[in-house]
């Protein structure tokens, strides 16, 4: 394909055009750009200003006395299932016990310890572990009851073996061992619930 003298000066009429639409028309892509580019950073830095001042408040702490009686409640609502479940008495006697010791125990240790780890993982085993390691019992007919109890009974003496010691740290303000026990019961007890 040849190009005749017509093409080639239609080609460079083009050219020349776009050339020329280019050179005039350059300054005013690169303001446009530019003012694009500060419109937005402007924008940008106005709605961080207007989100900073429009931050909703931080919900409200709650009131440790209110979850404190919520972890008692629950163990009283706790023990009143037990009684209406008919368990065996070695096993309601057991589970009662642990529950006195946790209500007397928690008082205390919220009061003298409010954020420390070891409160919490005692607040756990009072609201989670020991429903938790009731309530499969608990559903299980007379007779698989039976078959369980031993297990059921061991376990049971573990938690309370883990009560009394936590007992003994806060009432002799042992807070070198505080943190060791707190981590071994967090393990022992709330992580594998």
């Amino acid at each position: 394909m040849k190009m005749s003298p017509q093409r080639w000066l239609a080609a460079i009429a083009i050219g020349l055009g776009a050339g020329a639409i280019v050179y005039f028309m350059f300054p005013i892509i690169v303001v446009s750009a530019v003012s694009a580019g500060v419109a937005s950073l402007v924008t940008i830095g106005v709605y961080r200003y207007l989100d900073s001042q429009n931050k909703p408040a931080p919900p409200p702490k709650a009131d440790p006395r209110k979850e404190l009686t919520k972890l008692l409640d629950g163990l009283v609502f706790l023990n009143i299932q037990i009684r209406e479940e008919g368990l065996q008495a070695d096993v309601l006697a057991r589970v009662e016990g642990i529950i006195d010791k946790l209500r007397a125990l928690l008082p205390e240790i919220n009061e003298r310890y409010p954020s420390h780890e070891l409160t919490w993982t005692l607040n756990q085993m009072a609201k989670e572990y020991l429903q938790k390691a009731l309530r499969p019992y608990m559903a299980l007919s007379p007779g698989d009851r039976e078959d369980r109890r031993a297990e059921l009974l061991k376990s049971l003496d573990g938690v309370e073996a883990e009560v009394d010691n936590v007992a003994e740290l806060v009432r002799g303000d042992k807070m070198g061992d505080f943190k060791a026990k707190a981590a071994f019961l967090r393990a022992r007890f709330v992580q594998n619930a």
